[in-house]
C-alpha cells in the first residue's frame, strides 16, 4: 500500500527531496518494501520552472490542502520561515500525519508546542535535516547513543562561517571579502547575518543539548559571538601560536548544569576541527560508554539536506508500516535547563592589544589583568613604534568571561592602547 506524502515548499531542497524519491523509488519498493507517492505538494509560484517532472494537478498554492488532506500520511516541511510554519506543523501534528523537517529555527525558537503535539497524538517529528545537513548526528544522539550519559559535544555547525574561516587562512585576507567571495559561490545567503553573527549554530546547539542532555536550552540564552570581527591579522598570530580559528558551539554537563555558547575560538593545529575546511561541519560528542565519537560531512546543501529529510521519511515509514509507533524517547515534556551563566564561563583567551611601544604600558596591563586575578602565558610583540600603534599579543589562561570583561575594558580605556582590544576564546576540549 503506498503511502502518501506531502510537501510543503519546493524550492532547493524540496526539488532534491523529489529527486531522491524519484531517483530511488525501485530500490526503496524493493530493499524496503517502501512505496512513497507524492500526493500533494504547496509551492507559491505555479508558473515557477521545475527540475523533477511531476503532474501540475498534485501542486496547490494552499497548504493547508496539505495537512487536511487524508490520503497524506507524512508531509514534509520545507517551506523554511517561523510563524506560519509552526501552524502548518502543528495542524499536521494534530491532523495524526507525521512531519518531518529541516527548520532548525522554528524548532529552536517555538519546537516546545510541536514536540508536545507529536507526544499527545503519537505520531513522529522528525528533524534530522535541521543540524549539520547529512551528517547523521540526530540519530546519533535519540537512538545510537542512548546508552551513554553525553558529557559533552562540540564542533562547527555552520558551513557559511567555516567557508568564510577557511579561506581568510588560505588566502590571508580579511572578512569582507571572503564574505562575498561566498555569496558569489552560493555558501552564503545574500543577507548573511544570521550565519555570521552565530545565530544558525547556537539555533543548532540549542537542538542538541536538547538531545544530548534530556533538557530545554533556548538559543537565546546560549553565548553568542559570530566572526565578523575576525581579522587577516589575528589568523597570522593564531597560526604562529599554534592554533586555527574557527566557529564553535560547544555544550558540556558540569555539576548538574549545562555550559552552552558559540563563538570563535583558537583551535590547535593538531586538533581534528583544526582540519575541517571549506562548507563542512563536524561534531565530537563525549558519551560515558563510548568516549570521543567524531561526525563528519557537508552541512547544507540540496542533497545532503534532501538526503537526511529521506532518511527521517524512511525510519518514520518503516516504524509505522509494522504499528511501532514514533521512533526515539519524546522530545516533550522536558525540563528546561539550568544553564552557567555567561559571567561563570570559563576560557583561555588570546587578546590582541594595539598599542604604543612605551616603558611601562606592558606592565600596566600586566597589572589590571593581575588585578582579576587573570595569569599571562604567552606574550608575543613584532615591531616596535612609540608613536605608531603595534600589536600586543597575550595569551591567558582560563578566567571568568566577567573578569575578562573587567579587564579588558580597563586595558581599552588605557592612553597607549590606541584601538578596540581584539578578545578570541581559546579551546581547551
Amino acid at each position: 500500500m503506498a503511502i502518501g506524502i506531502g510537501l510543503i515548499g519546493m524550492g532547493v531542497v524540496g526539488g532534491g527531496v523529489a529527486r531522491i524519491l524519484c531517483d530511488r523509488e525501485r530500490e526503496l519498493k524493493i530493499v524496503r518494501g517502501l512505496d512513497f507517492d507524492i500526493r500533494k505538494i504547496a509551492i507559491r509560484d505555479p508558473s515557477k520552472p521545475r527540475a523533477i517532472d511531476i503532474s501540475s494537478d498534485r501542486f496547490t498554492t494552499d497548504p493547508m490542502e496539505v495537512v487536511t488532506d487524508p490520503t497524506i500520511q507524512i508531509a514534509i516541511e520545507v517551506m523554511g520561515g517561523v510563524d506560519a510554519a509552526h501552524d502548518l506543523i502543528l495542524a499536521a501534528l494534530q491532523n495524526g500525519k507525521d512531519v518531518v523537517t529541516a527548520n532548525k529555527a522554528l524548532l529552536a525558537e517555538r519546537g516546545d508546542s510541536l514536540f508536545e503535539a507529536a507526544v499527545q497524538n503519537e505520531v513522529g517529528l522528525g528533524f534530522e535535516a535541521s543540524v549539520c545537513g547529512g551528517i547523521p548526528i540526530i540519530q546519533a544522539l535519540s537512538q545510537g547513543l542512548v546508552a551513554n550519559d553525553i558529557q559533552s559535544l562540540y564542533g562547527i555547525l555552520n558551513g557559511t562561517t567555516n567557508y568564510i574561516l577557511t579561506r581568510m587562512t588560505e588566502a590571508g585576507a580579511n572578512f569582507d571579502p571572503m564574505l562575498k567571495e561566498a555569496q558569489d559561490k552560493g555558501f552564503a545567503e545574500a543577507d548573511p547575518i544570521m550565519d555570521i553573527d552565530g545565530t544558525d549554530a547556537a539555533q543548532k546547539l540549542a537542538l542538541l543539548c536538547r538531545l544530548a542532555f534530556r533538557q530545554r536550552v533556548s538559543s537565546s540564552d546560549i553565548l553568542k559571538e559570530g566572526i565578523s570581527h575576525i581579522t587577516a591579522l589575528d589568523i597570522d598570530f593564531a597560526r604562529e601560536l599554534g592554533y586555527t580559528i574557527k566557529l564553535l558551539g560547544i555544550a558540556r554537563a558540569i555539576d548538574n548544569r549545562i555550559e552552552a555558547r558559540v563563538h570563535p575560538a583558537l583551535v590547535p593545529h593538531d586538533a581534528l576541527l583544526a582540519d575541517i575546511r571549506n562548507e563542512f561541519n563536524a561534531v565530537e560528542i563525549v558519551g560515558s560508554a563510548v568516549g570521543a565519537q567524531v561526525f563528519y560531512g557537508k552541512g547544507a546543501g540540496e542533497l545532503p539536506t534532501a538526503s537526511a529529510i529521506v532518511a527521517d521519511l524512511v525510519a518514520i515509514a518503516e516504524r509505522r508500516k509494522v504499528n511501532l509507533g514514533p521512533a526515539g524517547a519524546p522530545l516533550a515534556p522536558l525540563p528546561k535547563a539550568d544553564l552557567v551563566p555567561a559571567d561563570d564561563i570559563q576560557t583561555g583567551s588570546y587578546c590582541r592589544l594595539t598599542v604604543h611601544d612605551k616603558p611601562g604600558v606592558l606592565a600596566q596591563i600586566a597589572a589590571l589583568f593581575a588585578g582579576e586575578n587573570i595569569s599571562i602565558e604567552t606574550v608575543i610583540q613584532h615591531g616596535r613604534s612609540e608613536t605608531d600603534g603595534v600589536p600586543l599579543i597575550m595569551i591567558t589562561h582560563d578566567a571568568p568571561e566577567a573578569a575578562m570583561r573587567r579587564a579588558i575594558t580597563r586595558i581599552g580605556a588605557l592612553q597607549a592602547v590606541t584601538e578596540k582590544p581584539q578578545i578570541i576564546r581559546i579551546l581547551h576540549p
